[in-house]
């Protein structure tokens, strides 16, 4: 039974193919660009080429990320929120909190050892809250986006950004570099600022122990090491955490294939 979980991101577009809902047999990303159907066409494609089975093979599609309903050949859909949540859990079993800071939104999540959402808080007013920003950050610094974790590391005196507002802290930014404050510095200052809006959240929610960071951060150590400082605590950065509401979407998608195949059919329908 192999069932395939699309996360139909803003920024990108991440899938899953799960045999029986345990084994992972491939896993894919593409920018998503202003076309999630097309991406999510191309990356279940990628995934069927991987695991080396045929189309028909997928018994299940479900698909969760802001264009999840985009996809007209989905069998399912879910939320983010519940797809981020059961997938943080699969891949951390310890995880009773779940950071997911994406390309446009972040939210904190309380689970229960299932993976079930017990309570949230997101934040979708301004990108300074969302891992956007960061790239915003780094084309205005002229810094490389996958460098900008590395050289923020070398930070010694970080510059914190106290502005809410996108705008305002990009202001912040130039203010700093006119001060002649340390590249590292800032850049630093760009993740704890991040971290505190995510901090925000997570204390709304409740944090307990252990906390899985997901989402577009989950690579860069700089993001994790803000939030350690932040919530005075260890982050779970799984090296698949890209991905966690990719697994969410391919679980719940086997969860319900699963009792689709076990409901008994009704009086009168042919072979009941």
């Amino acid at each position: 039974m192999i069932t395939a979980g699309l996360d139909l991101g803003a920024g990108s577009t991440k899938g899953v193919l799960l045999e029986d809902g345990e084994r992972i047999l491939a896993s894919a990303l593409a920018p998503t660009r202003g076309n999630p159907v097309e991406r999510s066409r191309q990356v279940l494609e990628r995934m069927v080429e991987e695991a080396n089975v045929l189309s028909d093979e997928v018994g299940y599609l479900c698909t969760t990320g802001a264009a999840r309903y985009a996809l007209p050949e989905r069998h399912l859909q879910v939320s983010d929120i519940t797809a981020s949540a059961r997938g943080a859990v699969f891949l951390v079993p310890g995880t009773r909190h779940v950071v997911d800071i994406g390309s446009q939104s972040s939210r904190a999540v309380s689970v229960s050892e299932t993976g079930r959402v017990i309570r949230f808080k997101m934040n979708e007013k301004c990108a300074a809250g969302a891992g956007r920003f960061v790239d915003r950050c780094a084309k205005y610094l002229q810094v490389p986006p996958e460098e900008m974790a590395d050289r923020a590391l070398g930070s010694t005196h970080p510059k914190m950004i106290s502005s809410v507002c996108a705008v305002l802290a990009e202001t912040e930014i130039i203010n700093s570099v006119a001060e002649e404050v340390p590249l590292p510095d800032i850049l630093m200052g760009v993740f704890l600022s991040l971290a505190q809006r995510a901090y925000i959240l997570m204390r709304y929610v409740g944090i307990q122990p252990e906390v899985s960071l997901v989402g577009g951060l989950v690579h860069s150590p700089a993001m994790s090491r803000a939030l350690e400082q932040m919530v005075k605590a260890p982050i779970v950065a799984h090296p698949m955490g890209q991905y966690a509401a990719a697994f969410g979407a391919a679980l719940l998608g086997h969860a319900r294939m699963q009792k689709l195949s076990s409901s008994p059919l009704p009086m009168g329908t042919p072979g009941g």
